[in-house]
């Protein structure tokens, strides 16, 4: 366990930021926790706009702890092939599988988050990702992509606590990775806290 609570754990992460990297940043949350961190390093940096970025994973049929996709609210998505692969799972599942989890999470989201709009304009901004721990990474990978198809002139990510190997291939696919713990054996993000709402 590194924090105590989620306040420790962003006061940490705060503290990992380069306020001249982040300061005419977009902030975009990329899932419901990661909303807490968002906002407050928003607020705590001067920034003025923000928005999600709505991702969700798609679970494989034969384990629901297993997922074997990313989709993001653009579009984009990420695949763990070698899953797909040993679960035996066919393209014919796997896309209108993306397609459920677009149409029943991500517009639900969405129209409830943002009243039907979408996203803010990337196209040459800098955006700084927001997470509250990163495992397999394949939440951020999608929201990484979906960056690049956006046009983002820089992409940061910022999360208080990732896997190594996460944090070693994200670093080389994005300008810059903040972070407050590296841990070498990822277990499950809830197991880094003391409380865990």
């Amino acid at each position: 366990m590194f924090f105590e609570n989620k306040q420790e754990a962003l006061l940490k992460l705060i503290e990992s930021l380069d306020k001249n990297v982040i300061c005419d940043c977009v902030v975009l949350a990329i899932n419901k926790r990661a909303m807490f961190y968002a906002r407050e390093i928003a607020l705590n940096n001067g920034m003025l706009e923000g928005d999600f970025l709505f991702i969700e994973e798609v679970k494989s049929p034969i384990n629901q702890e297993t997922s074997l996709a990313a989709v993001s609210e653009t579009k984009d998505y990420i695949l763990i092939d070698e899953l797909i692969e040993s679960f035996e799972i066919t393209n014919d599942y796997l896309f209108n599988e993306i397609e459920r989890v677009y149409e029943e999470k991500i517009l639900e989201d969405i129209h409830q988050l943002r009243g039907g709009e979408g996203i803010i304009s990337l196209e040459n901004r800098n955006v700084l990702l927001v997470d509250e721990g990163a495992n397999t990474g394949l939440t951020l990978l999608c929201a990484i992509k979906s960056c690049l198809n956006k046009k983002a002139n820089s992409i940061n990510v910022a999360v208080p606590v990732i896997a190594k190997e996460t944090a070693e291939m994200v670093e080389k696919i994005v300008d810059n990775v903040f972070f407050a713990k590296v841990v070498e054996d990822y277990v499950d993000t809830r197991f880094y806290f003391k409380e865990y709402e």
